[in-house]
């Protein structure tokens, strides 16, 4: 338990960690490219919780980085309802859009205190492929990755239980963490309250308190305070029927 605190306390102490090893974990970079994500990361904004990063119908400006934290992209009915279509997890991109498209689709919050980093400079040396490749390949696969994700979410909502939608919620967070560096089967962040997760899902808070229970009464899950460990990855996934990796980019 302690090694799990050490590790994931360790994480922290590198600015730049999430994000190289998101973008590493999508294609290889070189040194110059592996330097210009240090340089990117040593200038960070905090931002506190339930603070907008951006609002829908917003010309997105400011492509950004999250370093530490969480956040998610949602819309907003005109009664309050919330649908959240994604969590976005340290290393995670947000704030660009598709090629000849900068206009805002959904909002984004913070759904915990966060720091986030300007990926300007990024952005243009993955707009040079000749240059830049890992960089090029890494931005092209982060937008197609959002794709998948949606689809996936898709999926959830219109074809699965809620015993089946939160279990793919959870082991497709249990994999991303994985790729910024917290190991499968040791306890990894999960600030995501009940209702976090119903306004993903469309749950009550009832309903996925009742759904958690399940899942920990059948020793899939433990859960604490803010942190999870998936007790039996293999089974989680095969009650989800989630599929992982997701689909490789060719190299251009």
């Amino acid at each position: 338990m302690a090694a799990d605190t050490a590790r994931n306390r360790g994480l922290r102490r590198k600015p730049y960690e999430a994000l190289w090893r998101h973008l590493a974990s999508l294609a290889s970079l070189s040194d110059q490219e592996m330097s210009m994500v240090r340089q990117t990361c040593a200038v960070a904004s905090e931002v506190a919780a339930g603070a907008e990063l951006y609002s829908e119908g917003d010309v997105l400006r400011k492509p950004a980085a999250l370093l530490s934290g969480w956040a998610c992209r949602l819309r907003v009915l005109a009664d309050g309802r919330r649908q959240i279509f994604d969590f976005l997890l340290p290393g995670d991109l947000f704030g660009y859009g598709a090629a000849g498209n900068r206009i805002a689709f959904t909002s984004a919050l913070t759904l915990t205190a966060v720091r986030v980093a300007s990926v300007d400079c990024l952005l243009e040396m993955a707009g040079e492929p000749d240059r830049f490749p890992g960089l090029s390949r890494a931005f092209v696969a982060a937008r197609a990755r959002q794709d998948v994700f949606l689809l996936n979410h898709v999926v959830r909502l219109g074809q699965q239980t809620a015993y089946e939608r939160l279990a793919h919620l959870l082991v497709e967070l249990s994999h991303r963490l994985g790729e910024i560096g917290h190991e499968t089967g040791t306890f990894v962040p999960m600030p995501l309250t009940q209702e976090m997760m119903g306004d993903a899902l469309g749950l009550s808070a009832v309903h996925v308190n009742r759904t958690l229970k399940q899942l920990r009464r059948e020793r899939l899950i433990e859960l604490r305070a803010t942190s999870m460990r998936v007790i039996k990855p293999a089974a989680l996934a095969a009650i989800a029927d989630f599929r992982w990796p997701l689909p490789a980019l060719s190299s251009p």
